[in-house]
């Protein structure tokens, strides 16, 4: 069989054997999004306001818009996705005891998602969706698949690594962790790719909605 063949089928029955724990993640995710969008409809009045006041601004003008540089979005996104995000998971998931962590990470990343989403159409209506559409919607294609896979990663090696402490002894940790820097190292190329689609996509179709869209 090809290399390539072998490495499929190592690559899918390692996923298979972690369905589990790919649903949990999943299921945070979700769980994250629908808080989140609970609170964007409860936020209270000074903050709504302000709040109201920025995602308007979305559909100024853009002459009269401030927008940050390319490459200061672009810096924020890969500290943020890629440092902030890949990386403590993973040092969380190699801890051992940072499994419930990095479901928190997750957790946060769907809260975000859903309450940026959530008060856009909550304020805006029709337009709101069509601008969260744009907003949200090219860079997290990847960005969140990539999440779910690094949080499931490294969920897992903790759940694995605790089994070995309590004495399992078939589970070979030195291929948990060589897989688990196998898919921490994908979702941070792939939160990479996010980052660039993040500070010179997602502007630009940001900007054409603005413009098609009534600023009332």
């Amino acid at each position: 069989m090809p290399v390539a063949g072998r490495f499929s089928d190592v690559l899918r029955g390692y996923f298979r054997r972690r369905i589990a724990i790919y649903a949990g993640v999943v299921i945070v995710l979700a769980m994250g999004a629908a808080f989140g969008a609970l609170a964007a409809v409860r936020v209270g009045d000074p903050g709504r306001a302000d709040l109201a006041a920025q995602v308007q601004g979305l559909l100024d003008p853009p002459e009269s818009r401030r927008l940050a540089a390319p490459e200061e979005v672009l810096h924020r996104a890969l500290v943020d996705q890629v440092v902030k995000t890949v990386g403590v998971m993973g040092l969380l998931g190699l801890s051992v005891i940072g499994a419930p962590a990095v479901l928190g990470f997750v957790f946060f990343r769907g809260f975000v998602l859903g309450f940026t989403g959530a008060f856009l159409v909550a304020h805006l209506g029709w337009r709101g969706a069509v601008l969260a559409l744009a907003a949200l919607l090219p860079h997290n294609v990847l960005a969140v698949p990539a999440v779910l896979v690094a949080g499931a990663t490294a969920a897992g090696f903790s759940l694995a690594a605790a089994r070995v402490l309590l004495g399992r002894r078939d589970i070979n940790m030195y291929h948990q962790f060589l897989n688990t820097l196998l898919l921490l190292a994908a979702s941070a190329g792939a939160l990479v790719a996010a980052a660039f689609l993040e500070a010179y996509i997602t502007p630009v179709l940001v900007d054409a909605v603005a413009r098609i869209l009534p600023a009332r």
